[in-house]
């Protein structure tokens, strides 16, 4: 009897012994299973539940312990399957592990804090100070947002509609610079230079404006012959842009000091300043464009001119000067639309239509020296003659001096690029580089107002 007892004794030791070694590894599996599964904290460790206590104190028989044990084993593999679905490799106890638990190595090395103040004040190239990340990957109003994907090919040529030359759309401003016709002067390519006296105009003047339904640009540049050689001249040309009380007549004066007059320049801003007063006044007072006295506005024009110089000391013969004048309705009222114009000497008013310019107030001089000229102001006053002419026949008007209207007659090709040119109304500066073209011969100051009656694309500005 004493044999078989001790080997039951036996096998029972073996079978206890047994039991507790897979009672330790089955708590080990379960302790990894459930920190690869699922999150218990920083460590990744669990607390024990009923089921291990009840286990550990062995009132369960081996078949029930092994069933859950296995049944564990299935759903914590199940859920690290999920798991590793979701993302992958995740953190356990700080350190990176694999999908079967084992260690990959140290944890990743975990970047510096930025220093907010130091990048705000010396912020990295490329790089939002607030964040560190380059700006692309922000949005506009500094909330966060995908970066836009990188643009295909190079942008499309943006074309300028006036410039007739393509621009691109890169910000890349170009370098501007008058129109040349071959061949040009020297004098237009020197510096330039400033005249002596103190209280001389400008070298350059310019305007836009619309009034009514009259779009208008306006510049007077100093002519290469006056600008480039010592002594220097001021701007010898002078022009006004107004309106009347009402807003129902624009108002323009155009005016060329002669070059052999020693103050010019003073001739020229008084007689365009005078003359804009008077017209003012008489459209002000109810007097229709039809019945303007061009008589009386040019010899109390002529008059202002003569008292300015004996205050200075100076002879009438020093300060003289040309006009032209131009009243237009700002508002169309009907088929005709009739309009004033007042000239004396060789300041003209041009009409655009057909595709070429048409002088209304007379012919283009054939000569440059102003000595030739017959008439001018302050001397002959009752030369000046007055026109009525249709604005609605016209694709633009133009009181220009003679430093631009020669070149239509003087340079081949200006009239038709001119015409082209100027069909609608460009921006200031391109049209303030286009008065200050350059052609041999052409040195003298140029001034222009233009106006356009209609609107962009309107059936006057579409004629042939």
């Amino acid at each position: 009897m004493f044999v078989p007892i001790a080997v039951g004794t036996l096998a029972n030791e073996k079978r206890s012994m047994s039991m507790q070694i897979l009672t330790r590894l089955r708590h080990g599996i379960s302790s990894v299973l459930r920190g690869q599964g699922t999150a218990t904290g920083a460590t990744g460790a669990s607390e024990p539940d009923d089921r291990d206590t009840a286990r550990q104190d062995g009132t369960r028989q081996d078949g029930t312990r092994r069933d859950m044990h296995q049944g564990e084993a299935r759903r914590g593999w199940r859920e690290h399957a999920r798991s590793a679905q979701r993302g992958g490799r995740e953190r356990a106890g700080g350190r990176v592990t694999g999908p079967d638990g084992a260690d990959d190595g140290p944890p990743a090395p975990v970047p510096p804090p930025i220093d907010r103040e130091f990048e705000r004040r010396y912020p990295s190239p490329g790089h939002d100070h607030r964040d560190g990340r380059p700006p692309a990957e922000r949005g506009r109003n500094g909330t966060d947002q995908a970066p836009p994907p990188p643009r295909q090919g190079r942008p499309e040529p943006v074309q300028d509609p006036h410039a007739g030359s393509p621009a691109h759309s890169d910000l890349v401003p170009a370098h501007a610079v008058p129109p040349r016709f071959a061949p040009v002067s020297r004098a237009s390519q020197m510096a330039w230079l400033l005249p002596q006296e103190p209280a001389s105009p400008p070298g350059v003047a310019a305007d836009q404006a619309r009034v009514g339904d009259l779009r208008i640009r306006a510049a007077s540049v100093v002519g290469a012959g006056h600008r480039c050689e010592r002594p220097a001249k001021p701007r010898q040309d002078a022009y006004r842009v107004a309106q009347d009380a009402t807003g129902d007549h624009l108002i323009i004066a155009v005016a060329d000091g002669m070059s052999d007059s020693s103050r010019a320049e003073l001739g020229a801003s008084v007689a365009v300043g005078t003359a804009v007063g008077l017209l003012r006044r008489e459209l002000d007072q109810g007097v229709p464009p039809d019945r303007l006295s061009v008589e009386r506005i040019f010899a109390e024009v002529a008059g202002n001119i003569a008292a300015a110089a004996r205050e200075r000391g100076l002879d009438p013969a020093h300060v003289r000067t040309t006009l032209a004048l131009a009243v237009l309705p700002t508002r169309s009222t009907g088929v005709r639309r009739i309009a004033w114009a007042g000239q004396l000497a060789d300041t003209h008013l041009w009409m655009l239509r057909r595709q070429r310019w048409q002088c209304l107030t007379g012919e283009a001089k054939e000569q440059f020296d102003g000595s030739v000229l017959s008439a001018f102001l302050p001397h002959y006053p009752q030369a000046a003659r007055a026109i009525l002419f249709d604005l609605n026949e016209a694709v633009a008007v133009a009181l220009l001096s003679d430093g631009v209207a020669d070149a239509f007659s003087q340079v081949d090709g200006a009239e038709h690029w001119f015409a082209d040119r100027w069909r609608d109304p460009p921006p200031l500066a391109s049209f303030m580089l286009d008065v200050d073209f350059q052609a041999k011969g052409l040195l003298d100051d140029r001034t222009a107002v233009v106006v356009w009656p209609h609107a962009p694309g309107g059936p006057e500005a579409a004629r042939p």
